[in-house]
Parts: structure tokens; C-alpha cells; sequence
């Protein structure tokens, strides 16, 4: 009999499963969504995915292309370095492009991030990325996916939007 489903026990899988987010508009065209470990603002309207059992969550606008992304993974000893690496060869399984370097900065919230972008055949920075670490809570993946050069004004108004008011819990 199985007893686990992917490396996670069915208790925790099914809490996965149940859980959900809660989401207060704010009334400038932007919602906060509350996950049980984070909290982000996005734009009023799009679909908020159920987070995956491996902690990823997808936003989107609905029947546009472009997403906002979050996922967590637990405190751990990761350098920048390795947590960069690993988050590049799942990014480069799911669509092929050229990285730039990661810059680590320091957040207003006092949190140390690295930020860098996956550019496309065409050189344009499509995908791009700010990893949070915070060493009691663990860590926070943020993305961006935009669907063309077109539109990446507002894509990067919601990216950062989003990235500006990431909160742990």
C-alpha cells in the first residue's frame, strides 16, 4: 500500500489539496492574495492558480498569454550560487534561452534577493526571476513570464508591483 504520493505523505498531500487563498481587493485595480506561508499583489480579475504540491502557483490574466509565477521551498544552507543553478535547470527544461548573471540586492524589507532574466532567440528578457531568502521562513521564487516586447511596460508594472509587496508569513 502506498502511503506517500511523491515524496509527500497523503495527510500532507491532501492538506495541500484543500488549501486555498484568500484575496481583499485594494482597490486600485489590485488584490492582495493570502497563501498560508506568503502574501502577494496582483492585478484584480486574474485567475490565481491552486498551488501545485511542490509549492509553485501560477497568475494570469484570463485567455491572454503571460503569467505571474510564486513558489516556496523550505529554510535551507543553499549559497546563491547553488540556489541560481537549480533554479535554472528547471527554468531551462520548461523553454530553452540565454541567463543573464544574478545580481544580489537587498530588498526594502530588509531580506537579501537574487534577481536575474532568461532572455529569447531574439535577445528580449521574457522571463525573469527575484528569488527572496529569508532564513527562518525559507524562500520565495518570483516570475514573470511576458508575452512580447509590446507589452512589457505594463508586464514589468505588475512584476514589480508584485515583487515590492511579497510578504512571508
Amino acid at each position: 500500500m502506498f502511503n506517500t504520493i511523491l515524496g509527500f505523505s497523503v495527510a500532507t498531500t491532501l492538506l495541500l489539496l484543500v488549501q486555498d487563498t484568500k484575496t481583499i481587493d485594494l482597490k486600485d485595480g489590485y488584490v492582495r492574495v493570502e497563501a498560508p506561508t506568503y502574501s502577494i499583489e496582483v492585478p484584480k480579475g486574474w485567475n490565481v492558480a491552486d498551488e501545485t504540491p511542490w509549492g509553485a502557483r501560477k497568475v494570469s490574466p484570463k485567455g491572454e498569454r503571460g503569467e505571474l509565477g510564486v513558489m516556496t521551498a523550505p529554510p535551507g544552507e543553499q549559497t546563491w550560487d547553488q540556489l541560481y543553478k537549480t533554479s535554472l535547470y528547471f527554468i531551462q527544461r520548461e523553454q530553452k534561452g540565454e541567463a543573464t548573471p544574478y545580481k544580489v540586492v537587498k530588498l526594502k524589507s530588509g531580506f537579501e534577493a537574487a534577481q536575474f532574466s532568461v532572455r529569447d532567440a531574439d535577445g528580449f528578457a521574457s522571463r525573469r526571476y527575484l528569488l527572496i531568502k529569508n532564513p527562518e521562513k525559507g524562500l520565495l521564487a518570483l516570475s514573470v513570464r511576458i508575452p512580447g516586447k509590446d507589452a512589457e511596460k505594463q508586464w514589468t508594472k505588475h512584476f514589480d508591483r508584485m515583487t515590492s509587496t511579497a510578504k512571508f508569513k
